[in-house]
């Protein structure tokens, strides 16, 4: 018995938010009671067959003893969606062209109707996708150390960015072409490869005196998911290239040499003239430091194709338990302290997390179109790199003390 194979599979239905279907009561249409030059508004509807988000999930595991009792285990895990949710625009007009070679996205004639803001309808995709391999071994020590380490590769694919209202959802999706036609591409969220390693060990001092000590550590690519944004980012212009309504939504072109991009001189804060070349040298310095943007130069970048840089992060873990009897009932008090992220506790530098500077992911903004409807761009010749260090928690040391009390 020093095999075994586990797993399962399943259908899972969870539920969506609320807000959705309240939006389809509160953004209805137009209101007679409001004077004609207020009536612009928003709509969103759903699809006649909409279903709520569904998945088929099945994972598979062996797990296998070593020698010197080492536990072994690979595990993979594989989620495919049923009815994953995506949104498309009713008011978006047709196509009346595409931009010039090398680009060729299509370009839409605007809305149908001008004073509808957007005609949001919900609808359901089965494309998306995920998995996870994670290897992983164990191994508990008779002196009371016990260890692990695991390795995990994550690679998550869907339609649509991941936020609350389907105003936001479709308006903020990343889009190589039609907004209403989403294509499969990386999830935002979850780290692509990662790293784990723990140990414990504990002494009993005496039959009332016991010591534990615990370490986490962790290594991964793209930064941890935190309330706000995920651990990819997308490349998108500052305006509107393809006529389809939506100033943030249009992935970038990232050109081969100066010939595929056109910049419009300008006077920066200073009052001094960028002209069009001084604009292209640090453009193109900008794109040669970053790795996602030199690998892909003549394409179109991916939605949420780039990722945070790697990290590392240790925490420690102390416990100390205060044992007495009162007859035959043993009460323990249990004395913990956790320091998260200890490494920036010693040095202020260490455990500094890097995440993509908001500016950086959207370096070029639409300023007008050519004759032949080639877009002219501007580009802040201050920006320099694409990472910027992560200010929030994730980035600074954090304990916490407490005390616990046990009888049994």
């Amino acid at each position: 018995r020093s095999t075994q194979l586990r797993g399962g599979t399943g259908i899972f239905t969870g539920r969506l938010p609320f807000v959705w279907i309240g939006n389809n009561i509160s953004n209805p249409g137009a209101n007679p009671n409001l004077p004609s030059y207020q009536q612009s508004y928003f709509l969103n509807a759903m699809a006649a067959d909409f279903k709520w988000p569904q998945i088929w999930t099945t994972n598979l595991a062996i797990d296998h003893m070593f020698p010197e009792d080492v536990l072994g285990t690979l595990e993979i895990i594989y989620g495919k969606d049923i009815n994953a949710i995506y949104v498309r625009d009713a008011n978006i007009g047709k196509v009346k062209g595409y931009l010039p070679a090398p680009d060729g996205r299509p370009v839409f004639s605007g809305p149908i109707y001008y004073s509808i803001g957007g005609a949001d309808v919900i609808d359901n995709s089965s494309e998306g996708y995920n998995y996870s391999i994670t290897a992983q071994f164990r191994k508990n020590f008779d002196f009371g150390l016990n260890t692990s380490l695991s390795y995990t590769y994550l690679e998550a694919k869907s339609l649509m960015k991941s936020t609350e209202i389907a105003l936001a959802m479709f308006g903020e999706n990343p889009t190589q072409g039609n907004p209403n036609k989403p294509y499969l591409s990386y999830s935002e969220f979850g780290n692509r490869n990662r790293i784990v390693a723990s140990s414990t060990y504990r002494h009993e001092w005496s039959e009332s005196w016991a010591t534990s000590v615990g370490v986490f550590i962790e290594v991964a690519e793209g930064n941890r998911f935190s309330g706000a944004g995920g651990n990819r980012y997308s490349y998108i212009y500052s305006g509107d290239v393809n006529g389809d309504g939506q100033p943030t939504n249009d992935l970038i072109y990232i050109p081969r040499n100066q010939s595929e991009i056109i910049f419009d001189p300008y006077v920066d804060a200073t009052g001094k003239t960028i002209s069009a070349q001084d604009q292209w040298n640090a453009f193109n310095a900008f794109i040669e430091q970053d790795d996602y943007l030199k690998n892909n130069r003549g394409k179109i970048a991916d939605r949420f194709g780039a990722i945070n840089p790697w990290f590392s992060n240790m925490d420690l873990r102390l416990l100390q338990d205060f044992s007495f009897f009162m007859g035959t009932q043993k009460h323990t008090f249990q004395l913990s302290v956790d320091i998260l992220n200890v490494a920036n506790l010693l040095n202020s530098d260490w455990g500094v997390r890097q995440v993509a500077n908001s500016a950086a992911t959207s370096p070029l903004q639409v300023v007008k179109f050519t004759t032949q409807g080639a877009p002219v761009f501007n580009f802040n010749t201050i920006l320099k790199n694409t990472f910027i260090d992560d200010p929030g928690v994730l980035s600074r040391w954090q304990m916490q003390v407490g005390i616990r009390y046990l009888f049994n």
